[in-house]
């Protein structure tokens, strides 16, 4: 069986977050999938990504879907880029960061990023007003994350990647070196959701707080690991941001 793990448009459409799903290749897990959930389930998933183990694949792959592999379906997210765009009513102001040296020098796709978002739009009513990818740097974390935060342009920044123990996963000092006070409950809360699954949660570093009237979260760099992480939180997010905002920065 294959774990499908659904974002957005599609987890409203299947009315489930997740499913087990037999196949024994990527095209026959999508079919039964689509079988399953309906001709609407269907029509999404023509213009859907799929993603196996944090690989990008094609929806019609006949590369094997073996036992316990996790299959992501992502809908096309839209909105969003380097410039601020007028916020929609009392919608969360969302940014995300992607931070991986392989994605910013083009040698795969951001996955998680796009990940990230469906979560944040379809489980906190939020809309993506900036998105960027950079490298593994300290210094040009630490530069968008510092522009973001200026001018009350967004009202939470949400990164992943870097935030493990290799010696170029620098995204939590970056974050913490800009921060007007950490909000340690915030990436507890995450970790411990993470100890369900796997106990290399324990090993994350995430680092979450405020800046001005910004919220600021790390996420890990996995597809699975940053939503999860994300979900575990999206219940406080919204009170943390209203929070953020209702004072002096």
């Amino acid at each position: 069986m294959t774990q499908v793990l659904l974002f957005a448009r599609a987890r409203e459409l299947a009315g489930t977050r997740s499913a087990e799903i037999s196949g024994t290749t990527v095209a026959e897990v999508l079919i039964q999938a689509e079988q399953l959930f309906g001709p609407e389930f269907a029509e999404l998933c023509a213009s859907c990504s799929v993603v196996v183990d944090d690989v990008l694949v094609h929806r019609f792959e006949y590369a094997t879907a073996s036992a316990g592999a996790e299959l992501a379906i992502l809908p096309p997210v839209s909105g969003g880029s380097d410039h601020v765009t007028a916020q929609a009513g009392p919608e969360l102001r969302v940014a995300v960061l992607t931070v991986s040296d392989r994605a910013f020098a083009g040698e795969y796709e951001d996955l998680t990023g796009p990940a990230v978002e469906a979560v944040a739009t379809s489980r906190m009513e939020a809309t993506v007003v900036l998105r960027a990818v950079v490298a593994d740097d300290r210094s040009e974390i630490l530069r968008i994350l510092t522009e973001w935060c200026e001018g009350d342009q967004v009202d939470l920044i949400l990164t992943n990647g870097g935030t493990g123990l290799a010696r170029r996963d620098v995204t939590p000092e970056a974050t913490r070196q800009i921060l007007d006070v950490e909000a340690p409950g915030i990436t507890e809360l995450m970790r411990a959701a993470g100890l369900e699954h796997t106990p290399l949660a324990a090993l994350s570093r995430q680092v979450a707080g405020r800046r001005g009237r910004t919220i600021l979260l790390n996420l890990p760099g996995s597809v699975r690991g940053a939503t999860e992480s994300l979900e575990a939180v999206v219940h406080i997010l919204g009170h943390a941001c209203e929070t953020a905002r209702s004072g002096e920065p």
